[in-house]
């Protein structure tokens, strides 16, 4: 596994501000790494963020990469890198008008996710821009990357999944 640095920088300003809170929060991400340790890097799915915001340009950040990471996947950083899940996050709900548009993109269309059906409408606004969301963002991330071994409680309220069927 890559080095966690969002990750570690939080949980070492955390240990120095709210040593309860780090101690906690090292559990919970220990717990999630430990459950996924046997699975291989190849066998992890790839995973392509948009945000309705921006006009569904591909976001990547340390805080998303280390989420993404700790959930059993691997974020992409470009449309044109075939990713096996795709997250939408949504800004608001004219997104079910515009989704058919995005799904029509030469690239997405013929990418593993939308080919496969792994499309998902991230329902949290703020995915990946918030610390103290953290740990919440990566239990998102893990429920839908790893379903059969996370259920946090997220799915219908944080999340859900788009059916292009």
């Amino acid at each position: 596994m890559e080095e966690l640095h969002f990750y570690t920088h939080l949980y070492n300003e955390k240990l120095q501000n709210a040593p309860h809170e780090a101690e906690y929060l090292d559990e919970e991400i220990n717990i999630l790494i430990h459950k996924l340790k046997f699975i291989p890097q190849e066998q992890r799915p790839t995973v392509l963020i948009v945000e309705q915001r921006s006009g569904f340009e591909p976001i990547y950040n340390e805080q998303l990469m280390d989420s993404v990471q700790i959930a059993g996947g691997s974020l992409l950083q470009e449309k044109f890198d075939n990713p096996s899940i795709l997250l939408i996050i949504q800004e608001n709900e004219s997104l079910y008008s515009e989704i058919g548009t995005l799904l029509e993109d030469d690239l997405l269309a013929r990418t593993d996710a939308v080919t496969a059906n792994q499309v998902y409408i991230i329902q949290k606004t703020d995915l990946g821009l918030h610390a103290d969301d953290f740990l919440v963002d990566v239990e998102i991330c893990a429920e839908i990357l790893q379903p059969k071994y996370f259920i946090y409680g997220h799915q219908g309220q944080d999340w859900v999944k788009f059916d292009l069927t």
